[in-house]
């Protein structure tokens, strides 16, 4: 593969795409959404063909559990988010869709009930409109799958901070939730309105307050490079959150892209500059460093801690769990770590064994609500489209998890997948070393200054070959279905 990669190559690659807005920046998997399509076997043959994997190495399986709803602003998805969602039409739709949601985890019962349970994530969509009585129900939902949830492992559960109050926090913790990550996105009163939520600062801090009364670890989401964001601003948001006692911090760029209204002109003009985002990336990076925090990911920080408690009320298992999902000794792979994910847009990662003749996929349940009802209402699986991995598609997933934590361990790799990282993409590390965004070690190769910033773009690059590759096999398809007289539904 070395030999694809030219300097020239390389080199024409980041002049293009340095000074781009890039979209997906918090979850940039390989290979994107956009690649996969209806998947050409049933999922119960997939499930069947996983359980023979499971025999020769163990799953530890992260849980994710979509929710559909978002409560309605302008404007939409509140100016930048792309992930699928549905408006929130009041209680009765909450009712239907958790019964649906029971259908499926059913459904699931003889394929996963066996797995070792890691983690459990709530995600959506906005999980805390659900009411009070409805966390208990749902996490049931979960122990009744898995024989038993393990008291120690992470079980979090996402949510917007106008949602939260007392009755629904004690009853997020009484059903076995230890945390809380809130999509607070800005602090400030004046600029969080051009997200269309009513939200105030007041309500980001009681929430908070409220967490630490239930022993709920939390972590914020915070966006820089936002609609006339200053570095003043950014400083303010995350001293703020710093003195609140948060102990875990996303702080990632405003995501700018595809039909969201941040991307459209007029809002195109508010934004900072993509050298001022950089400037905003390394000061915060300063100040968060200063204040007794560590990166732990190219947006993910935790507050240094000394205590078991406080480890764990500033760790993010879900997520960091998969950023290195092999575990390996003397090259035989031990364990393998997934996302077995459940629920509307609910996605499942299958990386299942390691060798060349191995299959691994991925698939995402639908993404229209109406279509995942229906499908449970048909007795099938909703699952909507996924991708099927060739040995190198899992190589690059793993590369692009590793990349998240701005350190790629070559030794693990070559052990792992018998050949050289170094070697594969020489001209790729000769390029970033020259721009002083890599050193290499003996052991790993560990991104620094603006090549920490720079990492999603990094990350398309190494896949771009192998994206052509997917996008020609398509065109390919497309061009060889034969022409019929009567379209099919």
């Amino acid at each position: 593969m070395s030999n694809e990669f030219s300097k020239s190559y390389v080199q024409t690659f980041i002049a293009r795409e340095e000074f781009r807005r890039q979209s997906n920046k918090v979850l940039h998997g390989h290979p994107s959404p956009g690649h996969w399509k209806p998947l050409d076997e049933p999922v119960e043959y997939l499930l069947d063909e996983r359980s023979g994997y499971a025999m020769r190495s163990e799953f530890d399986v992260n849980l994710y559990v979509g929710t559909p709803f978002c409560i309605k602003t302008k404007p939409a998805r509140c100016g930048f988010c792309l992930f699928p969602s549905e408006d929130y039409e009041g209680n009765s739709g909450v009712e239907d869709y958790i019964a649906y949601l029971q259908k499926e985890f059913e459904m699931y019962k003889p394929f996963y009930g066996s797995d070792h349970l890691a983690s459990i994530y709530f995600g959506g969509g906005t999980p805390n409109l659900y009411h009070p009585e409805h966390y208990g129900q749902i996490m049931e939902f979960v122990d009744q799958l898995y024989g038993g949830v393990p008291a120690d492992i992470e079980k979090t559960l996402e949510g917007i901070p106008q949602l939260f109050n007392e009755a629904k926090l004690r009853a997020i913790s009484e059903a076995g939730f230890n945390r809380v990550s809130m999509g607070v996105q800005q602090l400030n009163d004046d600029l969080i309105k051009y997200s269309g939520r009513r939200q105030t600062r007041k309500q980001v801090f009681d929430a908070v307050d409220l967490c630490h009364k239930y022993n709920l670890a939390n972590s914020m989401d915070l966006i820089y490079g936002w609609p006339e964001q200053t570095v003043e601003n950014m400083l303010t948001d995350l001293k703020d959150a710093i003195s609140a006692g948060v102990n875990h911090l996303t702080h990632y760029e405003l995501n700018v892209a595809g039909r969201s209204d941040f991307a459209t002109p007029k809002k195109r003009a508010l934004l900072p500059t993509i050298e001022t985002n950089i400037e905003m990336y390394q000061i915060a990076g300063d100040f968060l460093r200063s204040q007794g925090f560590e990166q732990v990911t190219v947006y993910d920080w935790s507050r240094k801690a000394d205590t078991a408690e406080d480890i764990r009320k500033g760790s993010y298992d879900y997520e960091h769990s998969m950023h290195d999902f092999v575990e390996q000794e003397d090259g035989k792979v031990q364990r393998t770590k997934q996302v077995c994910g459940i629920g509307y847009a609910a996605v499942n990662f299958h990386p299942n064994g390691l060798d060349a003749d191995d299959r691994s996929w991925i698939y995402m349940n639908q993404t229209s609500l109406k279509n995942y009802c229906q499908d449970l209402d048909d007795g099938k699986f909703p699952v909507g489209r996924g991708f099927m991995y060739n040995h190198q598609d899992v190589k690059l997933a793993w590369i692009f998890q590793s990349m998240q934590t701005m350190a790629i361990n070559h030794v693990n790799y070559e052990q792992i997948f018998q050949e050289s990282l170094i070697s594969a993409y020489e001209e790729v590390w000769n390029e970033l070393a020259n721009r002083k965004w890599i050193v290499i070690s003996d052991v790993d190769i560990q991104f620094i200054g603006n090549g920490q910033y720079y990492i999603p773009m990094l990350q398309s690059l190494i896949a771009s070959i192998r994206l052509e590759e997917i996008r020609n096999a398509k065109k390919l398809t497309v061009k060889d279905i034969p022409v019929v007289v009567e379209a099919t539904a």
